[in-house]
């Protein structure tokens, strides 16, 4: 967002307080506590994994609880609806992109500079499960992000700061599309 003219530090601009959960049980335990809160705005934002369509049911079914309707299926371009006060928003946004199964790397993945050596690092980290690295099949896009972040001038920087430092595309269409969900959700009146 601040690649994108967000100044998180402009202290005369409402921000969103942004909190880790601590994983996926423990956000969807707090999706009804927040939705009761006073919060004008509320954003989710967590990875799909292996089933989308079981991963947004458990989001609607919190929000359900809490009163907030959100569409039968997520919107392609990131969830917006109403929530429980006059004028509050509710957000979600399911990695990698509110369509596919995945998690927060298949969507870094995508925003991989072109000419990289990305496909050369997801061929490295198959075979390298092929000769009996406990990567999982499942974590193969995981895997694979973290061997490209290895081989870059500075080696292992954690996803922030490789963001942030322009290792990644943020003019991408994937880029993009999260940057409009965030502003229709936060930014715009």
């Amino acid at each position: 967002m601040a690649r994108h003219s967000f100044d998180w530090k402009d202290e005369t601009k409402i921000r969103p307080f942004v909190r880790d959960a601590g994983g996926v049980d423990e956000l969807l335990r707090e999706i009804p506590v927040t939705l009761n809160g006073a919060y004008e705005r509320v954003g989710i934002v967590l990875d799909a994994n292996s089933d989308l369509a079981a991963r947004w049911e458990q989001v609607r079914d919190r929000a359900l609880r809490a009163g907030v309707e959100l569409p039968a299926s997520p919107d392609p371009k990131g969830t917006i609806g109403s929530g429980r006060q006059p004028g509050s928003r509710v957000g979600v946004w399911l990695m990698p992109d509110n369509v596919s199964t995945g998690a927060l790397e298949h969507f870094l993945g995508k925003l991989v500079l072109p000419g990289q050596i990305w496909s050369y690092a997801a061929e490295v980290t198959e075979e390298a499960r092929r000769r009996g690295a406990p990567c999982l099949e499942k974590d193969h896009a995981k895997s694979s992000l973290y061997t490209w972040l290895a081989w870059q001038e500075n080696p292992g920087l954690p996803f922030g700061i490789a963001l942030k430092g322009g290792l990644f595309e943020a003019d991408s269409e994937e880029a993009l599309r999260f940057v409009s969900w965030f502003r229709r959700l936060f930014v715009e009146v």
